[in-house]
């Protein structure tokens, strides 16, 4: 049986004052593969499959692989989570960041540079090392990931990756389209999980989650923990 807390409605995004985070103190955690410390968690490369040049092993900091492995045991029986993307290289954060660019400027025509730019940013990060600013995936603090039932992803409502309104973390909970009411209790499961072991939620994407990065630092009024990989430089790619 599931906790009722896990059941409870989506709450809608505090207010985040994004000047205030200060630059990252890192701790110097290591990166560990969190599908080696427990086999309710499983690693689909997703950008990889999508014929990227993604990740093809799950790397994230040390406590956000020991937090992962607290929600999958949380989980009942038969249910697991599935990660799509981890740990970034900015080779990787360029093919997406130029991707949805054009996907952006098809669906948008007409739009001046700076207008394009702010809507790009609400769902891709640029692929620039910004030391005191790194994204949330250059940082290892970041996970994509949803969850399984008997090896198969839970309806969501949209796919990884749907960079539209209805892929913000609690669109089902203002205005339900009829035929997604599992997917609103979905949602809102893999949302009280993870934050059930201090995991945060960036309010654009149902499927992202983090710890110990800049979000993390708004939402908990402390210092990001993390900061750039070496891992995700160009020259070390």
């Amino acid at each position: 049986m599931l906790p009722s807390q896990f059941l409870a409605p989506i709450p809608s995004p505090p207010y985040e004052d994004w000047d205030s985070v200060p630059p990252p103190r890192e701790c110097g955690e290591p990166l560990v593969d969190p599908t080696l410390l427990s086999p309710r968690l499983t690693y689909g490369a997703a950008y990889l499959r999508q014929g990227l040049p993604g990740e093809a092993v799950c790397l994230v900091r040390q406590t956000v692989a020991q937090k992962l492995c607290q929600a999958a045991e949380k989980l009942p029986q038969g249910y697991g989570i599935y990660i799509f993307d981890s740990l970034r290289s900015l080779k990787v954060q360029k093919a997406l960041y130029d991707q949805y660019r054009l996907t952006a400027e098809k669906e948008h025509p007409g739009l001046g540079s700076q207008e394009l730019d702010a809507i790009i940013d609400e769902f891709v990060a640029l692929p620039v090392k910004r030391l005191d600013k790194p994204s949330p995936h250059a940082t290892g603090g970041a996970v994509d990931l949803t969850l399984t039932r008997d090896g198969r992803p839970l309806d969501m409502g949209t796919g990884f990756d749907d960079f539209t309104p209805l892929a913000y973390t609690n669109a089902l909970e203002s205005h339900c389209p009829p035929g997604l009411e599992e997917a609103r209790q979905n949602r809102r499961l893999l949302y009280h999980l993870m934050a059930s072991v201090g995991l945060v939620n960036y309010s654009s994407e149902w499927w992202h989650y983090a710890y110990g990065e800049r979000q993390w630092a708004v939402r908990t009024g402390r210092a990001p923990i993390y900061g750039f990989c070496p891992e995700c430089d160009f020259e070390t790619d």
